[in-house]
C-alpha cells in the first residue's frame, strides 16, 4: 500500500533544519477507522432492519389474514341469495353459475353447493399447488376456511341447501412468503445504502482529516518538537478535531520548553558537578590528614584509656584485698554468706566482718557515688572503721556510729563551713554476742531484716547519714537489742538492691518485694537464698540497666 503524503494541503508544518523522523506505514484497510465504521453501521442497520422485518412480519400475516377472511365472507354474502333459490328450486344451472362465480377466488380449493337432502347440485376442486412447507402453511392459514353457509328459502325459515368452500392454505402461505421476500429484499438493500452513505460522510468529516493530522505529526522532529507546530484549516478550529490540534500543538510547546529547560538543567549540573569534584578533592584531602591527627588522637587517648583501665583494675584487686574474709567468723556463726556488685569495676560499697573474743562486728556501708570517687570513699571508711573498732570499742554499734560521723567528717574537712566537699555514708552496725545470745544493731539510713518465728521481720534504723556537712547531729544513735533463736537468720543489705528499677512498668524493686523474696527463701541454705535473690533481682531488672553498687550479707548466728 503506497505511504501517506507528508504535506497536504489542509494541514502544513512549519519546518526547521532538524530532519524529521520517517512516517509510518499507513494502517490495513480492515484495521482502518472507516473499514471498522462501515462494518459497525451496517450490524446496526442489519439489526435494526431484523427487528423491524420482524415486526412487519407479523404485521403483514395478520393484515393477510383479516383481508382473506373479509374477502371469503364478502363474496359468501353476495351470493347466498342466488345459492338459496338454486337448492329451492333443484336448479342445476343457477348452483353451477354460483359455484363458478366463487372459483373466480384463486384461493379456493373446494367449493360445493348442496340441497337439503345432501344432494349435490354443483361442486368444483382445484389441483393442489404444493409448496416447500406444507406443514407450516397448514399451521399458519389452515383454520382460514369459513364454517358451511346453511341455505334458507325465501320468507322462510327452513333450511333448503349448504353453501361449503375451503381456502388452499398453501396457496396463502406462498403469497405470503412472495410478499416477505420483496420486504426482505427492498430492506436490505436500503440498509447498504445508508451504510455507504455514512461510511462515506464518516471518511470525509472524521477519517480523512485525522489521516492529515497523522502525516503532519509524522514531521514533528522529536529533538525539537516546538519547531514543528501543525497549522489548523479555517473550517476545523472550532470542532473536535480543531481542539485535538491546539491539544498537540500546546503539548509540543511544553515538549519544547522542558527540553530546553532539561538542558539548561545539564548545563548547570555538569557545572556542579565539577566543582563537585574539585571540592570532593580538596576534603578528602582535609579528611586524609583529619583522619591522621584523629588517628594520633585515638592512640593517645587508647593508651590513656589503658593506663586509666589498668589503674583503676589494680585499685579493685586493693579494694577487694580491704574486704575482710567471711572465714573469721568461724565458730560464731553457723551460715554467712556474702554478695558484693559494684555498679564499675570499683565501687562505693563496703563491708566489714570481724571477731572479738565472743563477739563478732558485721557491717555493711554505703558510700557516696560509685566507680572510683566511692572507691576512695571506702579506702577512707575502712580505714576509719579499723581505727575505731581497735581503739575505741566494738560493743555498742550506736557508739561506733556516732564515731564513724564525727571523724569520717574531720577526715574529709566537712567539719567547717569552707570545707572542699560533702561526702560521707548510710551504715548498719551488727554486733554478735555469742555468750548472751542476742545481737545489738544500730542503722544510719540502712535496715537491719531478720526471719524468726515463720516471718520476715525488719528494723528501718536511724533516718539520718554519716559525715556529711549538712546532716543534722544525733546525740546518739539508736541501740536496738534482738534475742537470737535457733531459727535467726540475719540480712544487710545497701539500697542497690531496693532502688533497681524493672518490672512491666518499670518501678522500684522496694523492700516489701526484697523482703518478700527472702520469706520465700528463709528455710533455704544461705548461699542458695543469695543466689534466689540476686536470679529475682536479674530477671525484675530486665532490659534495664543497674543503677547502683550492691552489696547483701545474710548469717545465721551459732548458738
Amino acid at each position: 500500500m503506497p505511504a501517506l503524503p507528508l504535506v497536504d494541503e489542509d494541514f502544513t508544518v512549519i519546518t526547521d533544519p532538524f530532519p524529521p523522523l520517517p512516517s509510518q506505514s499507513p494502517v490495513a484497510p480492515w484495521r482502518g477507522l472507516s473499514f471498522k465504521q462501515a462494518v459497525a453501521t451496517l450490524v446496526i442497520g442489519l439489526g435494526l432492519g431484523g427487528v423491524t422485518g420482524v415486526w412487519e412480519l407479523v404485521s403483514d400475516y395478520r393484515q393477510l389474514r383479516a383481508e382473506v377472511s373479509d374477502g371469503t365472507a364478502a363474496n359468501l354474502a353476495l351470493v347466498r341469495g342466488l345459492a338459496a333459490e338454486a337448492a329451492y328450486l333443484l336448479n342445476v344451472d343457477l348452483a353451477r353459475a354460483v359455484v363458478t362465480g366463487l372459483a373466480h377466488d384463486p384461493l379456493a380449493a373446494e367449493i360445493s353447493l348442496t340441497d337439503n337432502f345432501g344432494g349435490v347440485l354443483a361442486e368444483l376442486t382445484r389441483p393442489a399447488d404444493p409448496v416447500a412447507l406444507p406443514g407450516l402453511a397448514q399451521r399458519l392459514f389452515g383454520d382460514l376456511s369459513p364454517a358451511p353457509l346453511v341455505l334458507q328459502a325465501s320468507g322462510g325459515s327452513d333450511e333448503v341447501g349448504r353453501l361449503e368452500l375451503r381456502l388452499d392454505p398453501d396457496r396463502l402461505f406462498k403469497r405470503y412468503l412472495d410478499h416477505l421476500v420483496a420486504n426482505t429484499i427492498t430492506g436490505i438493500a436500503s440498509t447498504v445504502v445508508l451504510c455507504l452513505l455514512v461510511v462515506a460522510v464518516f471518511n470525509l468529516l472524521i477519517t480523512r482529516p485525522l489521516l492529515r493530522v497523522i502525516t503532519a505529526l509524522a514531521q514533528v522532529n522529536p529533538a525539537r518538537p516546538g519547531a514543528a507546530l501543525l497549522s489548523l484549516p479555517r473550517r476545523h478550529r472550532d470542532d473536535e478535531l480543531g481542539w485535538l490540534m491546539t491539544t498537540v500543538n500546546d503539548l509540543l510547546t511544553a515538549s519544547q520548553r522542558d527540553l530546553d529547560g532539561r538542558d539548561a538543567a545539564e548545563a548547570e549540573l555538569a557545572a556542579l558537578a565539577r566543582d563537585l569534584e574539585r571540592r570532593v578533592t580538596e576534603r578528602t584531602a582535609e579528611l586524609e590528614r583529619e583522619k591522621e591527627e584523629a588517628e594520633h588522637a585515638n592512640a593517645q587517648l587508647e593508651k590513656a584509656n589503658r593506663f586509666i583501665s589498668d589503674g583503676i583494675r589494680y585499685a579493685s584487686r586493693i579494694q577487694t584485698a580491704l574486704l575482710p574474709d567471711s572465714a573469721a567468723l568461724e565458730g560464731v556463726v553457723e551460715e554467712i554468706t556474702i554478695g558484693w556488685r559494684p555498679f564499675d569495676i570499683v565501687g562505693g560499697d563496703y563491708y566489714w566482718i570481724g571477731r572479738f573474743d565472743d563477739k563478732a562486728v558485721i557491717a555493711v556501708m554505703d558510700c557516696t557515688g560509685h566507680g572510683v570517687p566511692g572507691a576512695f570513699m571506702t579506702a577512707v571508711v575502712s580505714s576509719i572503721l579499723a581505727r575505731i573498732l581497735h581503739h575505741h570499742g566494738h560493743d555498742d554499734p550506736a557508739t561506733i556510729l556516732g564515731l564513724l560521723d564525727v571523724l569520717v567528717r574531720t577526715a574529709l574537712r566537712q567539719d567547717r563551713g569552707d570545707g572542699p566537699a560533702d561526702d560521707g555514708l548510710d551504715a548498719a552496725i551488727c554486733v554478735l554476742d555469742s555468750s548472751r545470745q542476742h545481737l545489738s544493731f544500730a542503722g544510719a539510713n540502712l535496715p537491719l531484716t531478720w526471719w524468726e518465728g515463720g516471718e520476715i521481720r525488719s528494723i528501718r534504723g536511724d533516718r539520718r547519714s554519716l559525715g556529711y556537712r549538712e546532716s543534722r547531729p544525733l546525740p546518739s544513735f539508736t541501740t536496738h537489742q534482738i534475742p537470737i533463736t535457733s531459727e535467726s537468720v540475719f540480712y544487710l543489705y545497701t539500697d542497690g538492691l531496693t532502688d533497681q528499677i524493672g518490672g512491666p512498668h518499670r518501678l522500684l524493686f522496694g523492700r516489701h518485694r526484697l523482703q518478700q523474696a527472702l520469706a520465700r527463701g528463709a528455710p533455704l541454705p544461705l548461699e542458695q537464698q543469695k543466689a534466689d535473690l540476686l536470679a529475682t533481682l536479674d530477671e525484675w531488672r530486665g532490659e534495664q540497666a543497674r543503677r547502683d553498687d550492691m552489696t547483701f550479707i545474710a548469717f545465721r548466728p551459732r548458738l
